[in-house]
């Protein structure tokens, strides 16, 4: 059954949500679990799920699955490596923003490598949507230090993930390309261990049950969510709607931790949704 990019796009816009929801439960986890372990952790439920659910199509499994699954996989470690890298180094605000540049940078790479081009209306709304991210975030892209781009690096990562996403998922059984892609995220954040510093952690139930939560709901659902979504809209329309992001984890902060956001900060959320809402005119 066919499905209409208004709903793809609401699906994306789920996805949005949920990632909206782990960053004050990330932020409060990880008082207490060093982030290697919360990385390892959070992706090896998320895997180990995502594998136990995909294994009934795996007659449909092919060379293709596992060689775009990586590649998928590979990119998305790489934004989280570089995103984690780089915040020690800048501020949280800056990071908000240079990460939601991959707005921009979706339907730039989408027209430089594969010659995708994007409507008025969508482009009207990332620009809406660029704005909105500087006033949301409070950055100052004036002054930018080392640890700005390696975000910027983690920013192009995850523009090309939207952009591959949109091209693999189309090919494959979504399951089986969203199991490899976590598996490989899983395997290289349980690698990255020996090489880390700290001190192993004192897990209770709250901690697993937190990290349970963060596996299913803020990773395998997301995930397994876009890769099936993006086969119904654009990637530059995915990009915009993945502004979204900071909108719901300023409104989740505001309503878990009474992490408050200035009037500068809700009028950005709102130029963010009127961006959303100009691209939705397209459809």
């Amino acid at each position: 059954m066919a499905i209409s990019k208004l709903r793809a796009d609401l699906g994306l816009l789920s996805v949005t949500f949920f990632w909206g929801t782990t960053f004050i439960i990330s932020k409060l986890l990880l008082v207490d679990v060093p982030l290697p372990v919360y990385m390892a952790l959070r992706l090896s439920i998320a895997a180990v799920a995502m594998d136990l659910f995909a294994f009934r199509f795996r007659k449909e499994w092919d060379h293709g699955v596992l060689q775009h699954g990586a590649v998928l996989g590979a990119l998305l470690y790489l934004s989280y490596l570089f995103q984690m890298w780089g915040i020690q180094f800048t501020s949280a605000s800056n990071a908000g923003f240079i990460t939601g540049l991959s707005v921009v940078l979706v339907p730039v790479f989408g027209f430089f490598f594969f010659k995708v081009r994007s409507s008025k209306n969508v482009l009207f709304g990332i620009g809406f949507a660029v704005v909105g991210l500087l006033l949301l975030t409070g950055a100052n892209p004036l002054h930018w230090n080392d640890g700005d781009l390696l975000v910027l690096i983690c920013a192009v990562a995850v523009a090309f993930h939207v952009i591959y996403t949109g091209q693999f998922a189309t090919r494959h059984n979504v399951y089986l390309l969203t199991a490899v892609q976590l598996t490989v995220v899983a395997l290289l954040s349980v690698l990255a261990l020996p090489f880390s510093r700290f001190s192993w952690p004192q897990l209770t139930l709250r901690h697993w049950e937190t990290l349970i939560y963060l596996g299913l709901f803020g990773t395998v659902f997301t995930f397994l969510m876009q890769t099936a979504m993006q086969r119904f809209t654009t990637t530059a329309r995915t990009a915009l709607i993945f502004a979204m992001e900071p909108v719901f984890a300023a409104l989740f902060a505001f309503l878990v931790a009474g992490e408050s956001l200035t009037l500068t900060g809700w009028l950005g959320g709102l130029l963010i949704v009127v961006g959303m809402i100009s691209a939705e005119l397209s459809a």
